[in-house]
């Protein structure tokens, strides 16, 4: 059976610490709506070329 982990670098948030989280982040929104800023939402996934293509020497350790 696949035993289920957490990717490097991402984290599980369960409820008790989710809920907190969410109050926090519709608080954020609130005030940069309040300033006429908008909503973006980019992909917490990127290509292994997209990030390799100019890399220097520190994003290639990191990768």
């Amino acid at each position: 059976m696949i035993q289920p982990r957490t990717l490097k670098g991402f984290r599980d948030y369960l409820p008790e610490a989710m809920m907190p989280r969410e109050r926090l982040i519709d608080a954020a929104k609130r005030v940069y709506r309040s300033y006429g800023f908008a909503p973006i939402d980019t992909p917490a996934l990127e290509y292994a070329e997209v990030l390799t293509g100019k890399g220097s020497d520190e994003t290639d350790r990191q990768m």
